[in-house]
């Protein structure tokens, strides 16, 4: 937003800042912060920049990786946990965390029962967790465990029943 007070006329959708944050996300705030200083310092755009051209001006590196974007969001967690305590819903931005928190640790019951000693070896399994579920993500095969139970349970019924069948004949 900072940006665009440089180029007048210049608008944004909630759906063009969601696909801005999406794209950026891999990046640190201070990392984006200081493409966009650089953008306006050299001002050669006579047009608001691309999410491209602020990921050109960071040189495409520094991008976080998986095992600190879980970490970042083990933090997240804690810190709403540290917060706000047990009884108030949190609202996770992340859909990998969002996720873990509803499905793997249903947070309510999590945060009940989660002792201060445990916490750090929570983290090292959420990290686990939050990688193991971007690595399904990122090969699309990421199914809700309900829907992979489904899936192999009726597979196998089927099997079942095509080797009696084809014993029977």
């Amino acid at each position: 937003m900072a940006i665009a007070d440089n180029y007048p006329g210049t608008s944004f959708t909630s759906n063009g800042l969601k696909l801005r944050f999406a794209a950026l996300k891999e990046f640190s705030i201070d990392q984006v912060e200081m493409a966009a200083v650089k953008l306006i310092q050299t001002h050669k755009y006579n047009s608001m920049p691309t999410t491209a051209d602020i990921i050109n001006a960071m040189g495409g590196s520094g991008r976080i990786d998986q095992e600190q974007r879980a970490e970042m969001e083990a933090g997240k967690v804690l810190e709403h946990l540290r917060y706000h305590g047990k009884n108030v819903s949190p609202r996770f931005a992340d859909p990998i965390t969002k996720h873990l928190m509803t499905t793997r640790w249903r947070y309510y019951a999590w945060a009940a029962r989660v002792k201060e000693d445990d916490l750090k070896w929570w983290c090292k399994d959420f990290v686990r967790a939050y990688k193991a579920q971007t690595a399904g993500v990122d090969a699309g095969v990421c199914l809700p465990l309900g829907e992979l139970a489904r899936s192999i349970t009726r597979n196998i019924a089927f099997d079942q029943g095509m080797n009696q069948a084809t014993q029977r004949g």
